[in-house]
């Protein structure tokens, strides 16, 4: 009768106690390894014990082949996209090949426990095949395509109030032709220009600047029912310097009266006012009610005030100096604003992460720059296609940066851009310029840089829906001093 002797007792209740700290040992040290493997530790062959990461892969198109190698430690890895590798930490180069297409490559540094996500290549033919799709005698002066890359706009040569609309959802069929109504228009007596300022979001209706005989008046075409157009101006009774979309819709208007003057908004049903800004120089709007703009100092006269408006309430977010070109913009990434300020003269853009966090708290502490891009003599601002990154241009100089990674890129491309025409975003990770009689492209930090298919400089490329074609307006190859609109297939048949 073991429970009657102490002896016996005492030595079942050690070995109890025993066994509970083994289990706990053993749960810890489980609990470590876990851990340790969670965060990518490991034993390699050798036996040493190293830290890996993770490396997303994918391309467009797909099946590319990977080849992974470090850059110091002799690692070598193969596979395909779209794949996961396991890789340990360290420096690698990873290029991507598939047949009949340019390869891509790219150096990057891969932290234990770290995730690299390339999930943006894109892969151009080696042999790009183009076709002309529509001739046109001379040059067309508007080109344009759709924020949704389903239309391509031309106006015809020819005639001024006629346009082609190339569905290129569809490439292979014809372009339909629309008028718009004569009376949309001011006639011009000597000569006039026709310039786009933005398109809506509806896909359907295109703002534009009319330019006549040394006046100018602004537009709204409707691509979809030209008898919808309007005339901004006689729609609503203003004269103004610059005209932009209220959170990218028609029914409302931004009415810059002039250079420096007042900024309002328009109702153009109502027709009814609202006075915003008494004095500005420069202003971007983001929705239906955030208003990033500069206006003079009231208190120091060689500087400006880059303000925000926002749900009624004024806020003052830095100051630039005067007597220059300003460039402001204004985004939303990962659910946080990013807000752009800079000066030409000032060689540098200011970019904030939700300033306005900051300055509705204190309502006068100015909040911290998340970073500076210095670039000299910085022309144009814009935030690519999903807004997570902001690029400053000036010539053949960028600046870039990322707001996932809060990274910064600062870089020259070596081909000569065309001069007076700002590169545009491809896509969320691509620039689009054009160099000569080429277009170029080129990823955000201005590596893997592509000459595609031939361009007129003046003009910017479209591209459809799935990336599956390009379209440019080039000099025609089938007659001579013409001009086409050209297709061109970026998938290898």
């Amino acid at each position: 009768m073991d429970f009657l002797d102490p002896n016996k007792k005492r030595s079942n209740k050690i070995k109890l106690y025993l066994g509970y700290a083994l289990v706990a040992i053993a749960i810890s040290i489980a609990s470590l390894i876990l851990l340790f493997a969670s965060s990518g530790y490991s034993v390699d062959r050798a036996g040493n014990v190293v830290q890996n990461g993770l490396v997303f892969m994918s391309s467009r198109p797909d099946g590319a082949q990977i080849n992974l190698a470090g850059v110091y430690n002799g690692y070598k890895q193969q596979a395909q996209t779209n794949n996961r590798m396991i890789v340990k930490e360290g420096r690698y180069k990873v290029t991507l090949q598939k047949a009949g297409y340019r390869d891509w490559e790219r150096t990057f540094s891969l932290e234990g426990g770290g995730i690299e996500r390339m999930v943006y290549p894109v892969l151009f033919p080696k042999d790009l095949k183009t076709n002309e799709v529509k001739t046109y005698a001379t040059a067309p002066k508007v080109v344009t395509s759709s924020p949704d890359r389903q239309w391509v706009i031309v106006q015809q040569p020819d005639n001024f109030l006629a346009f082609d609309a190339y569905d290129i959802g569809t490439p292979d069929k014809a372009p339909a032709t629309f008028n718009v109504p004569s009376g949309v228009l001011t006639a011009a007596k000597t000569s006039q220009s026709l310039e786009v300022v933005e398109w809506a979001t509806d896909n359907v209706n295109i703002l534009c600047k009319h330019t006549y005989d040394g006046k100018q008046e602004f537009v709204v075409i409707n691509r979809d029912k030209p008898s919808e157009s309007f005339n901004v101006n006689t729609a609503t009774g203003q004269q103004p310097f610059n005209v932009m979309l209220k959170d990218k819709k028609v029914d409302e208007l931004y009415l810059h009266m002039a250079d420096g003057g007042l900024l309002q908004t328009v109702n153009v049903k109502t027709k009814g006012l609202t006075a915003l800004v008494g004095k500005t120089y420069g202003f971007k709007p983001h929705g239906n009610d955030m208003l990033v703009y500069v206006t003079p100092d009231t208190e120091k006269p060689t500087m400006m005030s880059v303000r925000i408006l926002t749900n009624g309430k004024d806020y003052e977010l830095r100051e630039l100096p005067a007597n220059t070109k300003y460039l402001v913009d204004v985004a939303k990434f990962d659910n946080s604003w990013y807000i752009v300020a800079g000066a030409a003269s000032d060689d540098q853009v200011y970019v904030y992460e939700d300033p306005l966090t900051t300055l509705i708290a204190t309502n006068s502490t100015r909040p911290v720059v998340a970073r500076t891009l210095r670039i000299k003599n910085p022309q144009n601002v814009s935030f690519s296609a999903n807004a997570r990154f902001l690029a400053a241009q000036s010539g053949q100089a960028f600046a870039v940066y990322d707001a996932e990674t809060d990274r910064q890129y600062r870089y020259d491309i070596e081909l000569p851009l065309d001069s007076g025409h700002n590169a545009e975003w491809m896509d969320g990770h691509r620039i689009v310029t054009s160099s000569g009689t080429n277009t170029v492209v080129f990823d955000f930090d201005g590596i893997n840089i592509q000459q595609l298919q031939p361009i007129v400089s003046s003009t910017n490329a479209a591209f459809d829906r799935d990336y599956e074609n390009s379209y440019t307006l080039a000099p025609s190859t089938k007659t001579a001093g013409s001009f086409a609109i050209t297709r061109t297939s970026l998938l290898v048949q």
